[in-house]
């Protein structure tokens, strides 16, 4: 009877540390696209995706993404009304390390912004364990302007 609540009791300390590491990162990136469509057909459209990101805004202040800075590109195919695609980030934080960052699109708003999903892979210095993802929304704001709107977490270990 004894083993359930000692077996119970570890489990939670076990898990204790993957909680406190998980870091909501959800806010807003901001850069200049240079996104190239290239029509293939009515159907079939390829676009070369490049984004130069000048920083991150975002409501947790203990949020390390907020200092990135740096490329993002790939490409997006849209097929029938379908979206897909991928590509990578190459960014780096006001320490000077850097992160590696993947994302895969998998739809579009009714306002021409692109979504999908990303993952931290890896980097250098406190980002080489780092792990995690979310959510994206990336495309022109009302104002004009490049923005990415990012939901997620990550873990710092």
């Amino acid at each position: 009877m004894k083993i359930i609540p000692i077996t119970t009791s570890v489990l939670i300390l076990l898990a204790a540390p993957a909680i406190a590491g998980s870091i909501d990162v959800s806010g807003t990136g901001h850069g200049t696209a240079t996104n190239t469509a290239m029509p293939v057909s009515e159907d079939l459209v390829v676009v070369h995706a490049n984004t130069e990101y000048t920083g991150f805004e975002g409501d947790n202040p203990d949020n390390p993404m907020t200092s990135f800075k740096g490329p993002c590109f790939g490409s997006i195919l849209i097929k029938a009304g379908v979206v897909s695609g991928g590509g990578n980030c190459q960014y780096t934080d006001g320490d000077g390390e850097m992160a590696v960052v993947t994302w895969n699109a998998d739809g579009m708003s009714a306002e021409g912004r692109t979504q999908g999903t990303w993952e931290i892979v890896g980097g250098s210095g406190k980002w080489a364990a780092a792990n995690g993802g979310g959510r994206f929304d990336a495309g022109t704001d009302d104002q004009g302007g490049y923005t990415n709107k990012v939901t997620g977490e990550i873990n710092m270990p």
